[in-house]
């Protein structure tokens, strides 16, 4: 297998106090601990998840269309490939858009394998067994760009009104709260602060950052607000923040024990950076503005304990390891 080029997640121990205002330089993120695990290197395309148990998950394939996610055990040591087969029609055509995976392990693929079928919803069962295509039957203009799976059977969708659309939504976000048999519970009138969606549309920026709280809530990140949304649809709060550094985009949230992560991603030449803005929830006080050094490579940002803080998988010398970097 190629080796990837892994972008990695830091280890967040609770940090106890917090400043008031943003750190104008970055503090170093140093590993704490660093280990070898038994798996062989493999390609992973775009941002991995974890599950309730730190079992990680990654989208992996030839290219970034390939619908293959592969669970890793949160030791590293095991691994189980989750794929698509030929049991239903088209089974090949259908193109991965975004996945999700509730706490409980169950993994959620959006894609489709049309245009005329734009988005459907695959769910694997915890032994990697897909179920049948599952129509959204979301409005015919919007195309369904990310999902946030939840064990109660609910998923928030984020996407957007093509140019098929009505000269009013042309253009604009779109917010639902879906169950997964595909139908649509509620839309949700809520825009998000600073998404550019005509650059989301022609693939020069990237989904708003979404995560599903240890408190049940979705936490959806704007370009200088974290939204606050229950399962029942309401927008419960407003988490405003400075962006330490503006060229950057609030690319991901991890959200738990009180700690919210937001990773920044930005680009510099022909090299993507990560760095790590850490708040206390709900406050959105500063806990600190972390950045890891450019001697340590490329770390892929994994998962987020209150226990043991982040943890980062990285590739070196044809060997995977398992990185933990507290907050200090």
């Amino acid at each position: 297998m190629i080796i990837a080029t892994l972008r990695v997640i830091v280890c967040l121990f609770f940090i106890q106090s917090a400043s008031a205002q943003v750190p104008i330089t970055p503090k170093p993120l140093t590993p704490s601990s660093i280990r070898n695990v038994l798996v062989p290197p493999f390609n992973s395309m775009g941002n991995p998840a974890c599950d309730a148990d730190g079992d990680m998950y990654f989208h992996v394939g030839r290219s970034f269309n390939d619908t293959e996610i592969l669970r890793l055990s949160a030791d590293g040591n095991e691994g189980k490939l989750f794929k698509l087969s030929d049991q239903f029609p088209d089974a090949g055509k259908f193109r991965l858009s975004d996945f999700s995976v509730a706490p409980s392990g169950t993994v959620y693929v959006l894609g489709g394998v049309s245009v005329k079928q734009k988005s459907m919803l695959l769910r694997f069962d915890e032994g990697g067994k897909p179920s049948e295509p599952i129509p959204l039957r979301i409005p015919a203009d919007v195309i369904g760009d990310s999902i946030m799976a939840t064990d109660n059977r609910m998923v928030l969708l984020f996407g957007y009104h093509d140019d098929n659309a009505p000269p009013d939504l042309k253009g604009k976000s779109y917010l639902a709260l879906l169950d997964t048999s595909g139908a649509v519970r509620q839309e949700l009138h809520i825009s998000v602060p600073g998404a550019d969606i005509a650059k989301l549309a022609s693939g020069e920026a990237s989904s708003p950052g979404v995560a599903l709280g240890d408190d049940g809530n979705f936490y959806l990140a704007g370009s200088n607000q974290i939204l606050v949304i229950s399962q029942g649809g309401e927008l419960v709060g407003r988490i405003p923040f400075d962006n330490p550094y503006p060229k950057s985009t609030p690319a991901r949230l991890q959200v738990s024990g009180g700690v919210i992560v937001v990773t920044l991603a930005r680009i510099d030449g022909h090299d993507a950076y990560d760095s790590y803005l850490v708040l206390l929830n709900p406050s959105g006080g500063v806990v600190g503005y972390y950045e890891p050094s450019k001697e340590q490579g490329n770390w892929v940002n994994m998962c987020y304990s209150p226990k043991q803080g982040l943890t980062f998988l990285k590739v070196e010398n044809e060997q995977v390891k398992l990185l933990t970097a507290p907050f200090r």
